[in-house]
């Protein structure tokens, strides 16, 4: 006969109900939490449920594990549930916070012992390595979205963010702009870095001098983007348009200006064509891809790792186009 619950428990000294708590990764003490899951280590404990799961790899479940979700993730994840529904499986979602830094218990929560068949990382962060090589050295199937750090060590897909960014500045310099504002995204993302590549070089192929003051910090959300509009009101020499490493900070470009009746003080553009960039007023200028396939493709490429048919380091970029509206 296995090991119980009710033994774990005893060993423990807490009551079965806080064993069942930890089992489905429900909160406890930290102390109490890593106590019982050293004994159920040691005493080589594994729910029938998850037995199986661990024979034969076929749990039912992939898990996704993102900073957030925000509209753009949500629209990703739409994409994501359905491709996975075609293989006969449920996404489960792990959200953490990246103040917090509690993506390792989150992650465990899966793994330890695997309540999913995979995992998508969603954007993560550098902190996150460590996390990755330990799952890849368990040999656990991997994908990450929307990042390009890790696409030489596991399977990526990504979205093709220089020739995205080198579209729209190339589109605001064709409506004789000169004097472009950038607001960038997360410092720690790759996706930050490359639309800030693509902008440079989109200023540089037409002569344009890089200014490092017309580019101000962004957080991916609307507040910074508010914030970045009043800055850049309160410059002598304002833009004549401002680019947005996505349409949330858009959205906050275009709200502060709005606050502050000055709607039109330049023409404002995003990233992403999330479903709220046609709804707003202005509808927004944005460079767009298909934000379902992106989830649709993670999960494709995930099933691939999980039956042994995906390499170990492979990357799928997807192309983006221009969307023009009325904010550009």
């Amino acid at each position: 006969m296995g090991v119980t619950i009710k033994q774990i428990a005893a060993k423990a000294g807490v009551s079965k109900a806080t064993v069942s708590r930890v089992l489905n990764g429900l909160g406890v003490k930290y102390e109490t939490e890593q106590k019982v899951k050293a004994i159920i280590e040691k005493m080589q404990y594994r729910p029938h449920r998850f037995a199986r799961g661990l024979a034969n790899r076929q749990t039912g479940y992939l898990g996704l594990v993102a900073p957030s979700l925000d509209p753009y993730v949500a629209s990703v994840v739409l994409g994501m549930e359905e491709e996975a529904g075609r293989h006969g499986k449920l996404l489960t979602l792990g959200v953490f916070s990246l103040e917090d830094g509690d993506e390792r218990e989150v992650i465990r929560t899966m793994t330890e012992p695997p309540v999913v068949d995979g995992l998508l990382f969603f954007l993560p962060s550098a902190k996150m390595e460590t996390l990755l090589r330990s799952l890849l050295h368990k040999k656990f199937p991997v994908v990450v979205v929307s990042e390009r750090r890790y696409e030489n060590l596991v399977p990526s897909v990504v979205v093709d963010n220089v020739n995205g960014a080198l579209q729209a500045i190339q589109y605001l310099i064709g409506k004789g702009h000169r004097r472009i504002g950038f607001v960038k995204g997360r410092a720690d993302t790759s996706d930050s870095a490359d639309r800030l590549e693509g902008y440079r070089r989109a200023l540089a192929e037409a002569g344009i001098a890089f200014d490092d003051g017309l580019v101000l910090p962004g957080n991916y959300d609307i507040r910074s983007g508010e914030e970045a509009a009043a800055r850049f009101l309160e410059m002598s020499q304002p833009p004549t348009a401002v680019f947005a490493s996505n349409d949330g900070m858009a959205i906050g470009v275009l709200k502060a200006l709005q606050a502050k009746k000055r709607e039109g003080a330049f023409a404002v553009m995003g990233f992403d064509d999330i479903e709220m960039a046609a709804l707003v007023s202005p509808s927004l200028t944005t460079i767009g891809y298909d934000l379902h396939e992106l989830g649709r493709q993670s999960v494709h490429k995930l099933m691939r790792m999980i039956v042994g048919e995906e390499k170990s380091q492979s990357v799928l970029q997807l192309k983006t186009h221009l969307v023009a509206r009325e904010s550009a």
